[in-house]
């Protein structure tokens, strides 16, 4: 329920009227004032008669003071003044007979002054004479003077008070103003903000409404409107009994309620109305954006899609993206309005009552005003769109769509310089962002404005007649045929047939008729208007698409909409045309859905519950409607048009032939209104053969009917309607298509379309309009009439007489009166019961007490009557000031009972209390009289310590004022500085890097004698640079500078004994001493840097390294402050070089300072631990193993050159990224980690370099049984060797020395194990061939680092094949082998041991390899075992080759002796020329180079 409450939140008016009115006191004199409102009907002229001959209502609404407060000067009756205006010539002796009874007659002229004739004064001075005071309403104090927010409680509700009500409230820019449920908004013309500066549509205040309980607690507003139906929408859902509000449960047809039933959502509506420019569109953003606001979540949902991928935007912003873009392509500046809409618009926001979240939209519109596209009248322009894009696009874009030259150019803009506008630019901008916003690529935003941009061209081609007469494009307007055809993907051929030519089908033939002139003039203008309204159907049609969402409604999601209704208003001109007389028929009809619901489907409700009621008149518009549109057996307007058009005959012919068929049904005489006809339609004196007029609702409006049968035909060509279909632009094709579908439809639903006469117009928008007013009809409707303050949209102007005339024909006192005499609340019986049962006392709840008893207790006790409140069939229906009091009695009632209950509790708990306290009075005297002196003594102690502490809270209450007021100080210093410095949130850093940037563009523009942008840029660069030099960081020596400076103007100060000066300057000097902490100077920077070395140092050398990697961040940070201070400070070029090189060396871990010498130790140490476990030192290998375990820890510390490379190629790739983002800066910083990374990589490269090449050994030793230790360095050796070593097996074996033959054969294994180390001259041949094959291809591929490596190890190869040919013995025959061959049986001899010489050739070669891996090794080797080692040409042991194996002896096993198959292959004679051969790269150097592999 409502309930009335006097308080505002915001607003001027403290309190509402009391129900005790009170009187006018003027201040000076306190005499109680009587004013009146100022009727200028009752006016007389200075002849002293009455005007005559004029209309009383032209009066009234032409005054400049109507119904404005004036106050009587004087009664005209003692000049003899009558109500006839003669004058008394004995005036001045009655006045000097009658002076003696001055005193006595005084009060009888005071009663008489408010009955006669008087002289009377309006608040700007002016003086009129009136001829009758009585009849003027009095201004009833407080309400008339403060200005109400809701007019039904005005005490006396007329004309007069409420056009005041509105006058007062518009003054101090309270625009909005209540009408019970109806919402008055008047335009202001300006932009209005709170007395904070706060907006009228801020976000705090959409806030306000949402939040606020009631609607009585806040000021008239849209958003109270907009919460109203958002909550009626997420309450009709539950049903809970209520007090209803004025017609919350309005019938519309039979009992059903409305919306739909019971549980489900009741759909709302919001319906704007109101004469063009009154602010209609204004009014439906802001609804728009306060339900968007309301409902939009804190989480980022996943937006639309566009289609190249990109996320658009959320449902809640498509929906208030949707209003702009289709201002701009329906929306135009006429002479009434700015921002006029020409098509009207109903959007459904559909909203989800479990979340309360908008979950889908969809727009309606009607009737798009096309006429406009290709004519206006001066003063007005086309649509927004053209405009726009002249102002805000590009030049190369205006280039491409050919509109370089300006509007001037373009003969359907009127061919008139138009100057860019700010506001033509900045729409075009936010036209861009909506049409992102619903998903639109820009791809598809092109083809759009290129399209829009043909328009224009086709409006500038021209026609002319050839011999025979035929029209035919002029030749200087064929460039504008050919790019309008460009931009819309047509062929010029096609499109000049369609224009130029009419097929007409004759028995089966088609003929093709050619045009003439106007023929072919009207054919392009027909064909641009079908281009743009196929431009703007396509428009709502996407922005439909993407404001539509599947929702997973499985039956337990309600969804209910919001409609807000944005349609043209009621238009009158000096000249009205087609689409005027459908705008005020779509007027005619919304008004008539006023009238429908707020009188008779209100009183309707009072008749069938039997209500006693009388029946309120109201300005029923039902005749007129049915005037327009036909109905009750009558031909309407609209239906005669549409038969107009059959017949042959011109269009001006057809016209002249509708008018004078209107005239002959519902006009007789001319200039007045048919008596036995329709008195809605009269024939106007002058013009009657093109003109007539029609009585609305709002007013005469006399309608011109040039073009009115050819505008309501759509009499385009089939010929040019398939154009559309050919067009090469694929967005084109669904644009052109969006005319046939729509006509498809609508043709579908129109059962009276004539196959003769063709598709009507009117009757389309007819259907469109009743669909629509069903529409409102299922929904619960809430109304706002905004009115027009002048015509001349001049702010701060109110026109009383048009405001008047405004709510006149919007019905608005007629809606009034029926809320103030009717019952607005209603409930029904058993709730009502149950509610206000309360009331009742216990004797007169006797009996059957029922709804009739207790509205008679009640009306009694109330002193009411039947007035108030009546008893229905189902409901009892009262009204608000009743409602108010039984709310007010209940809860007095209730809480009357409550404290009844509370009293009772007291009496006991009082009486308990009173029984402790007189105990506890006694036990206390007793005390007090034992400890009088100990009382006395600790008074005396407490109140001194009390005064000590009061003193010290004095002065810590003092010190913390003090402090409060320094940092409240410096917070106001810190925020005039962000206001005064836009770079204030930039760095030092930021800035400079955005220096950087803008100096080449200044560059740039520099060089394109560009000045004026060179200008703009020059400037730009100065104000970076002042900021830059703001910004500049402080360092040790600018501090010191400043210190010394502060300290020379304080002693400078003292000095002068200006100490009002030293105070200030003492406080600059002591914050800047102070500042000398955070500023650090190198030496102790370079301090903290060695502390942080000698802490990692530590940390290593104790095998922490948890705190080394915490010892390794703070010395990076110290690094890094000292860098930053050097940087800042200018650090001379010897410290710099210094300083590098001590960056260069790094820090030393134990004497490592790189990864090579890193893995150096690593091998050395494993070789240790392999020689330790050898000789089962298991201890000693434990503690090795540990030291091990801790140098390999090391290697996070040390990168390798492969990491280093790796890490580099990262940096490359993301450097690159960056910069294909323009990412500049992250560009500069991975730059600067590239060049360190590189510069260890180099360090690291030199540390390899220096290391001795230990890749493979050039030469292989085994030890002998004997000791000694023999070298191979080539195959040959190796396999004369072995054979040798066999020939002293099999003798040992056959002197039967079997041990010493089981050592040889262990001896013979090692040595077999040195042929993977040993290739043959075919391996080494086939491994040049690759490696030469790798190389051309590396230097192919400019990989000139490569090149080089594989040049190194081909040199290798070659030296390694050329020992080895040296060695190697010519070939012989096999039969000679053959027969110095020995026999296998002869027995144990050196010479019958076997060959194995050629069993290599088949082995691969393989790199550095243990020579007898993972073999444990005794700690004292047994006599006859062998050592096998592998020694580098430079003599020292490689790390993994310096543990001696020892290998153990074995059981010696009989083994046949293998005898060689055959003789060593014959080298290929190609591998004398391979040398020669071989590619040699220009990098190969003089002398070979040590490979770091």
């Amino acid at each position: 329920m409502s309930q009335y409450k006097t308080p505002s939140k915001r607003g001027s008016v403290k309190k509402e009227a009391p129900k005790g009115r009170a009187k006018a006191v003027d201040l000076v004199t306190g005499k109680t004032v009587v004013e009146y409102f100022f009727d200028p009907t009752l006016v007389i002229d200075d002849a002293n008669k009455s005007k005559k001959g004029q209309n009383p209502n032209d009066i009234l609404l032409n005054s400049k003071h109507l119904f404005v407060p004036c106050k009587i000067i004087k009664s005209l009756k003692e000049d003899g003044t009558s109500n006839n205006g003669s004058n008394n010539s004995n005036t001045g002796n009655n006045k000097k007979k009658n002076k003696g009874k001055k005193k006595r007659q005084s009060m009888e002229d005071a009663s008489d002054v408010n009955s006669g004739p008087a002289l009377v004064k309006t608040a700007d001075g002016t003086l009129y004479k009136v001829k009758a005071v009585h009849q003027m309403a009095a201004l009833t104090a407080p309400d008339d003077y403060i200005g109400m927010k809701d007019v039904l409680h005005l005490a006396n509700v007329s004309e007069a008070s409420l056009l005041h009500t509105l006058r007062v409230r518009y003054k101090r820019d309270d625009i909005y103003t209540s009408a019970g449920p109806i919402l008055i908004s008047i335009n202001p013309y300006k932009l209005i903000k709170k007395f904070d500066g706060e907006s009228l549509y801020s976000d705090d205040i959409m806030m306000s409404y949402r939040s606020g309980d009631t609607f009585t607690d806040e000021e008239p507003h849209l958003f109270q409107a907009a919460d109203r139906a958002y909550t009626h929408l997420m309450d009709s859902v539950h049903i809970v009994p209520h007090l209803e509000d004025d017609d919350h449960d309005v019938m519309v047809d039979g009992d059903a309620p409305l919306g739909q039933a019971p549980g489900e959502p009741r759909n709302q509506s919001i319906i704007i109305s109101g004469e063009s420019g009154a602010g209609k569109t204004e009014a439906t953003k802001y609804i728009m954006k306060y339900l968007a606001r309301i409902t939009k979540k804190k989480d980022v949902h996943e937006g639309l899609r566009s289609p190249d991928g990109k996320i658009a935007s959320s449902l809640e912003d498509r929906v208030l993206s949707s209003n702009p873009l289709l201002e701009s392509f329906g929306n135009a500046q006429t002479l009434r309005n700015d921002n006029s809409s020409r098509f009207g618009k109903f959007i459904h926001i559909n909203f989800s009552t479990d979340s309360g979240a908008i979950v889908g939209a969809r727009i309606s519109n009607y009737l798009l005003e096309k006429t406009r596209i290709t004519t206006q009248i001066d003063g007005e322009r086309n649509y927004h769109i053209f405009y726009q894009l002249l102002a805000g696009a590009g030049a190369e874009t205006l280039e491409k769509l050919g509109m370089d030259g300006g509007a001037s150019t373009f003969r359907y803009l009127g061919s008139k310089t138009v100057e860019k506008s700010e506001k033509d630019a900045s729409d075009f901008a936010e036209t861009l962002d909506c049409l992102a916003r619903i998903g639109l690529a820009t791809g598809d935003q092109q083809t759009v404005f290129a399209l829009a941009a043909a328009v224009l061209h086709l409006g500038n081609v021209t026609f002319e007649q050839d011999e025979e007469h035929v029209a035919k494009v002029c030749e200087d307007t064929l460039p504008s045929l050919q790019k309008a055809c460009e931009l819309m993907g047509l062929e010029q051929e096609a499109v000049t047939e369609a224009i130029l030519t009419k097929n007409l089908s004759i028995n089966g033939k088609t003929i093709k008729k050619p045009s003439t002139v106007a023929m072919a003039e009207d054919k392009r203008d027909a064909f641009a208007k079908m281009t743009y309204s196929c431009i703007f159907l396509w428009l709502v049609k996407s922005i439909n698409q993407t404001l539509t969402v599947a929702a997973k409604n499985n039956g337990e999601t309600k969804v209910g909409f919001i409609g807000v209704l944005d349609i043209y208003g009621f238009e009158t001109f000096e000249v009205n045309g087609y689409e005027q007389l459908l705008i005020n028929y779509c007027n005619e009809k919304l008004q008539r859905h006023f009238n429908r619901h707020l009188f008779e489907v209100e009183q309707n409700l009072y008749s069938s519950e039997g209500v006693d009621w009388t029946y309120i008149t109201f300005n029923d518009n039902r005749p007129c409607l049915e005037l327009i549109e036909g109905g009750s057996g009558t031909v309407g307007i609209l239906n005669t048009l549409d038969d107009s058009y059959a017949g042959m005959g011109t269009s001006a012919e057809k016209d002249v032939k509708f008018v004078n068929q209107l005239h002959k049904l519902f006009g007789s005489g001319t200039g007045t209104k048919k008596k036995d006809g329709h008195k809605y339609f009269v024939t106007p004196k002058f013009g009657n053969d093109r003109q007539f007029i029609i009585v609305h609702y709002a007013g005469e409006v006399r309608y011109t009917v040039d073009g009115f049968v050819e505008r309501n035909m759509e009499s385009l060509t089939n010929e040019l309607k398939d154009l559309g279909a050919s067009s090469t632009v694929e967005l084109a094709k669904s644009v052109f298509s969006c005319a046939t579908s729509d006509q498809e439809v609508t043709q579908k639903n129109d059962t009276r379309r004539s196959s003769i006469r063709g598709f009507s117009v009117a009757s389309q928008f007819k259907l469109s309009l009743q669909a629509l007013v069903e529409d409102l009809e299922r929904t619960q409707p809430h109304y706002i009439r905004c009115i027009k303050p002048n015509l001349r949209k001049a702010p701060n102007s109110f026109a009383a007489g048009d405001i008047l005339k405004q709510l006149r024909y919007s019905g608005m006192m007629e809606a009034i009166r029926i809320r103030r005499e009717g019952y607005a609340l209603r409930e029904d019986h058993q709730s009502f019961y149950n509610r206000f049962s309360v009331l009742l006392g216990p004797a007169e709840i006797e009996g059957e007490a029922g709804i009739e008893q207790l509205v008679n207790v009640l009306s009694k006790r109330l002193n009411v009557t039947d007035a108030d409140w009546q008893i229905g069939h189902s409901k009892i229906f009262l009204r608000h000031d009743l409602s108010d009091k039984l709310e007010r009695l209940a809860a007095l009632r209730v809480h009357t009972a409550a404290r009844t209950i509370s009293r009772f509790g007291k009496f006991v708990l009082h009486r308990r209390l009173s029984k402790l306290l007189v105990a506890w009075a006694r036990f206390r005297l007793v005390m007090l009289k034992k400890y009088k002196r100990v009382r006395a003594a600790t008074k005396i102690a407490s109140f001194h310590r009390s005064r000590m502490e009061v003193q010290r809270y004095r002065a810590d209450r003092k010190s913390v004022i003090t402090v409060q007021s320094l940092q409240r100080r410096r917070v106001a210093i810190q925020r005039a500085r962000k206001i005064r410095d836009p770079y204030c949130d930039m760095t030092y850093q930021d800035i400079k890097d955005l220096l950087e940037t803008e100096k080449p563009k200044l560059d740039e523009a520099v060089n394109a004698k560009d000045f004026k942008k060179a200008a703009k840029l020059e400037a730009k660069i100065d104000e970076i640079n002042k900021a830059l030099d703001e910004r500049e960081p402080m360092t040790r020596k600018k501090l010191e500078g400043l210190i010394e400076k502060c300290q020379s103007s304080l002693d400078d100060a003292l000095k002068r004994k200006s100490y009002t000066e030293a105070g200030p300057l003492q406080e600059e000097l002591d914050a800047l001493i102070a500042q000398r902490k955070d500023l650090p100077t190198q030496e102790e920077l370079k301090e903290a840097v060695k502390t942080a070395e000698a802490n990692l140092a530590e940390a290593v050398k104790n095998r922490d390294f948890a705190g080394a990697a915490s010892s390794q961040t703070a010395l990076d940070e110290a690094k890094a402050k000292y860098a930053i201070a050097k940087e800042a400070e200018g650090a001379d070029d010897e410290g710099g070089e210094a300083e590098a090189e001590e960056e260069k060396q790094g820090v030393a871990i134990d004497g490592i300072e790189s990864r090579a010498d890193l893995e150096k130790e690593i091998g050395k140490m494993q070789a240790d631990v392999d020689d330790a476990i050898a000789k089962k030192d298991f201890k000693g290998a434990s503690a090795l193993q540990a030291s091990l375990d801790e140098r390999l820890k090391l290697r996070v510390f040390f990168p390798s050159v492969e990491e280093l490379e790796e890490q580099v190629s990262e940096t490359k790739k993301k450097m690159d990224q960056c910069i294909s983002n323009k990412d500049f800066t992250g560009a500069e910083t991975l730059h600067a980690d590239l060049e360190k990374i590189e510069k260890l990589l180099e360090a690291e490269k030199a540390k390899e370099a220096e290391k001795p090449a230990v890749a493979t050994p050039s030469s292989f030793s085994v030890t002998l049984i004997d000791g000694e230790t023999k070298e191979f360095d080539s195959r040959h050796d190796l396999e004369e060797a072995i054979k040798e070593t066999k020939t002293k097996q099999n003798d040992a074996v056959a002197a039967k020395e079997f041990k010493k033959a089981e050592a040889i054969q262990t001896l013979i294994e090692s040595m077999e194990k040195l042929r993977t180390n040993l290739p043959t001259i075919d391996d080494l041949k086939n491994d040049i061939k690759k490696k030469q094959a790798e190389m051309k291809k590396a230097v192919e591929e400019k990989r000139f680092s490569d090149a080089e490596a594989l040049d190194k190890e081909i040199t290798e190869l070659e030296t390694k094949l050329s020992k080895e040919k040296e060695k190697a013995p010519e070939p012989v025959a096999p039969e000679v082998l053959a027969s110095k061959s020995p026999n296998v049986s002869s027995g144990p001899s050196l010479k019958s041991a076997p060959t194995v010489g050629n069993r290599s050739q088949t082995t691969k070669p393989r790199m550095s390899a243990t020579l007898v891996g993972g073999a444990k090794v005794p700690k004292t080797p047994p006599r006859g075992s062998l050592v096998v080692t592998a020694k580098t040409p430079s003599g020292r042991k490689d790390a993994s080759d310096d543990v001696s194996d020892t290998v153990s002896v074995k059981s010696f096993k009989s083994r046949a002796s293998k005898v060689s198959k055959g003789p060593a292959k014959t080298p290929s004679k190609k591998l004398d020329t391979m040398a020669e051969s071989r590619p040699v790269s220009k990098l190969r150097p003089k002398k070979p180079l040590i490979s770091s592999t």
